[in-house]
This record gives structure tokens, C-alpha cells and sequence, in this order.
């Protein structure tokens, strides 16, 4: 990420953030280009993300799209809840607080979620504060991060493992009894 900031001198804007284009759509397109023909996508957004996988199906019309996370009606807790019960470890990003397992230092984060980085990984932070300065736009709208005051921004961001009765139906039978 830090190398393709650099090198387009760009962080995020209308158009998204350079590193989304350069290290998922891109890649994405050059690998359709090498094997051509109709390719479906499953995609993990959750029942919250609605509005995400609509927009997926208006812009890569060519081919079918899977949203399994939507279809079971799940959220981002109850998903946790079932990687939980399964046995499967979470990415160390949740562990350590954060919504997502993106990138650390994330350009498309907000005051809170950089705020945490501050304190979390602070070299990372500095990083891309100088970034910022050197390219001459900020990744928080309006504020750079070497502006940023330490108290802004809600940090209170981790996802919890919520168990729910959808989590306990698709993880019955597969090694875990119900409590």
C-alpha cells in the first residue's frame, strides 16, 4: 500500500483510494484477462452491506455474483459467532479492536480508527502522516493526521462474537453441541 501511495501520489478521493485500484481491482482484471470466459464472484459482505453488493451487480454486470453472507441473512457478530464456534481463529486486527482486517493504516479509516493506529502502531501512523504532507492531501477529509487530536473519533470499534440462534443452527452437527 505504502509503495503504491507512493508511487501515484494519491491517497483516496471521489474515486476511491489508489491502493483498493491498484491492489484489488486491478489484480482482479488482469486475472480475468488471463482466463477468459463468465466467472461468478462470491463476495463476504454481510447482511449490513446491502447496499454494497447492489452496487457490485451494477458495476461488474459481465458476470454472476454470490453474496452467502447476505442470503443467510448474517451479520459481521454472527459470522464471528461461527468461526468461533468452528474452531476458526479470527484475523489479530479483530483481537486487537478493529472493525475490519484491512491494510494497517488503512487510508479509507476514520478520526477514531486512526487515533487507535496512533497508539496501536505508531510508526505506521507517522508514515502515513508524512505521506500525507508530501503528497498534499489528507486521508480524513478536512484534517491531517499530524493535526488529528488524540481524543477524537470513536475507538470503540471491535466486533464481538455474537452466537445467535443462526449461529448455533449452522454450527450444529459439526463437531460442537449446544450449551
Amino acid at each position: 500500500m505504502n509503495d503504491v501511495i507512493d508511487k501515484t501520489k494519491y491517497i483516496n478521493g471521489a474515486y476511491g483510494a489508489a491502493c483498493t485500484k491498484w491492489l484489488k481491482k486491478q489484480v482482479r482484471k488482469d486475472w480475468e484477462k488471463e482466463n477468459p470466459g463468465f466467472h461468478t464472484y462470491i463476495w463476504g459482505y454481510d447482511i449490513n452491506e446491502k447496499h454494497r453488493a447492489d452496487a457490485v451487480i451494477e458495476t461488474l454486470s459481465d458476470y454472476d455474483h454470490e453474496f452467502p453472507l447476505i442470503e443467510q441473512g448474517l451479520t459481521k457478530a454472527e459470522c464471528h459467532g461461527i468461526a468461533d464456534k468452528l474452531g476458526l481463529k479470527r484475523p489479530v486486527m479483530y483481537d486487537l479492536g478493529y472493525p475490519n482486517n484491512n491494510c494497517i493504516g488503512c487510508v479509507k479509516g476514520g478520526m477514531g480508527y486512526w487515533n487507535k493506529i496512533r497508539i496501536d502502531f505508531p510508526e505506521v501512523f507517522e508514515h502515513r502522516a508524512k505521506q500525507e504532507r508530501e503528497i498534499g492531501h489528507s486521508c480524513i477529509k478536512g484534517i491531517y493526521l499530524d493535526e488529528l487530536e488524540p481524543d477524537r473519533g470513536n475507538m470503540d470499534m471491535e466486533v464481538f462474537e455474537d452466537c445467535t440462534i443462526a449461529c448455533q443452527l449452522l454450527t450444529w452437527g459439526k463437531g460442537n453441541q449446544l450449551n
